[in-house]
């Protein structure tokens, strides 16, 4: 069982250790503050006679921190609650008595605290989920607009950062409707952001602003808000926007950093692209088409946006591999002999190869593998058939096949768009998904995918 101090003010005559508490007294409440604060006392034991029910009140609010139990005659026991004590044990006390009601109200006053704690910290907790998977501030925003809101009890909040694509300041608004939030998004240019919450210019009491600081630099600010007929925010409410400050920039750094990734992410694969199309001009641009057909035709199918975002990586990096195959070879203007065609074939495993090296997503890589796969199982590099294709890998051969013919290479003239689409649904079932040529020619119909043969660029269909 573990052992209380409690420090006896006035005259209850209670000391050493009694069932597991230990009481010292001190005479007045002048020496309370040292024997309270020095021995660091769990509770407080106060003579209500002896002292009054004022400065009962006077130290039961200068020591929140301290459960308070008063010895009271019978007719004074709500006076003494009324006065802030937590207990209240009627006079004259009994060591027993007395000891047991310290524990209680201890016990009782740690539960309390640590649920106000645990109030206080999940608002704070809930902010490592902020981050969505799509990067999105608006989602960032609101909700941290939100948690500021109800962890300072305010009637509304905003949160604003600087946009990471424009310079904008992008804002995010929680305010209370009844039982329910009501919660809004939109971005200004700064000079613009010139009006204040109502209530917020007749009494700033009822307004409280905090910098969202990350490492000294400012990324955006906090505002809380309450109604004009409500009390002023506390030293408590202000002490803990002060901490929603600290740890509400996070999100808003991940958000720049995820952004940044992301930035890095496109440039890599944009330089690779551009790599891949410098041995032949009327390369230029294939790659990017080539994605937004795969796009079009995954959006159609039903994918994720995250699956969605890796089919345009797999559709820019497609043909990679070919970097490492001589340009005799690519850009030769006739058949292709046994030995060539095998070397040509060796760019989808090559590309893997160097998407995996470099980081890419498991199904990007595997999409790249895989794109020269044909349905009926005579592609390669594993002649893989049917649904045993990933599905990404065959909306990649449909789109890869459709601008090849549309563009034209060295080795062969382009057609115009409805002939390479005649030529998609005589191999449906043979070279391409059947499932996936019908989406292609739906998205091509209702101008999803651009149909223009005219375009410059595009990359083999080798």
């Amino acid at each position: 069982m573990e052992t209380l101090r409690c420090v006896v003010v006035g005259s209850v005559p209670v000391t050493g250790d009694v069932a597991g508490v230990q009481f010292r007294s001190t005479g007045s409440a002048c020496g309370l503050e040292a024997a309270a604060l020095l021995w660091e006392a769990d509770a407080l034991a106060v003579d209500l006679q002896a002292l009054g029910a004022d400065e009962v009140r006077r130290l039961a609010t200068r020591y929140p921190h301290v459960p308070l139990v008063a010895v009271s005659p019978q007719d004074c026991v709500v006076e003494a609650v009324r006065a802030g004590a937590a207990g209240v044990v009627v006079a004259p006390a009994d060591g027993h008595v007395l000891a047991e009601e310290v524990r209680r109200v201890v016990a009782h006053h740690r539960h309390v605290r640590e649920a106000a704690r645990r109030q206080v910290l999940q608002p704070l907790l809930r902010l490592r989920e902020l981050v969505p998977s799509d990067g999105n501030p608006e989602t960032v925003l609101r909700r941290l607009a939100e948690i500021a809101r109800v962890t300072v009890g305010a009637d509304r909040a905003a949160a604003v950062t600087l946009c990471p694509e424009a310079a904008e300041l992008a804002v995010g608004l929680a305010e209370r409707r009844g039982a329910h939030t009501a919660e809004g998004f939109w971005t200004v240019v700064p000079g613009s952001l010139a009006s204040v919450p109502p209530g917020a210019e007749a009494d700033d009491s009822r307004a409280a602003t905090v910098a969202l600081v990350s490492g000294g630099r400012p990324v955006g600010a906090l505002t809380v808000v309450r109604h004009p007929h409500r009390e002023p925010f506390g030293p408590a409410e202000r002490e803990l926007l002060d901490v929603l400050g600290i740890v509400g920039s996070l999100p808003l750094v991940q958000l720049d950093l995820l952004h940044q990734l992301r930035q890095g992410n496109r440039r890599l694969t944009e330089a690779l692209a551009y790599a891949c199309e410098l041995h032949e001009a009327s390369l230029r641009g294939h790659s990017e088409r080539l994605a937004s057909y795969a796009v079009a035709v995954g959006r159609r199918l039903g994918l994720s946006e995250a699956q969605l975002a890796d089919l345009r990586v797999a559709g820019m990096l497609h043909d990679v591999g070919k970097i490492g195959i001589s340009d005799t070879i690519l850009l030769k203007p006739g058949p292709l002999t046994p030995e060539e065609y095998e070397t040509v074939k060796r760019h989808t495993v090559m590309g893997a190869e160097i998407l995996s090296a470099a980081g890419f997503g498991e199904d990007v890589v595997r999409w790249v593998l895989h794109h020269h796969e044909r349905w009926d199982g005579r592609g390669y590099p594993m002649g893989l058939a049917g649904e045993e294709i990933p599905l990404g890998a065959r909306i990649l051969a449909v789109a890869d096949a459709y601008e090849v013919m549309t563009t034209g290479r060295s080795y062969r003239a382009a057609v115009l768009p409805g002939q390479a689409l005649e030529e998609l649904r005589r191999q449906r079932g043979a070279q391409f998904d059947p499932q996936v040529v019908d989406a292609f020619a739906e998205a091509l119909s209702s101008g999803e995918v651009a149909a223009e043969a005219g375009w410059s660029a595009g990359e083999g269909w080798r």
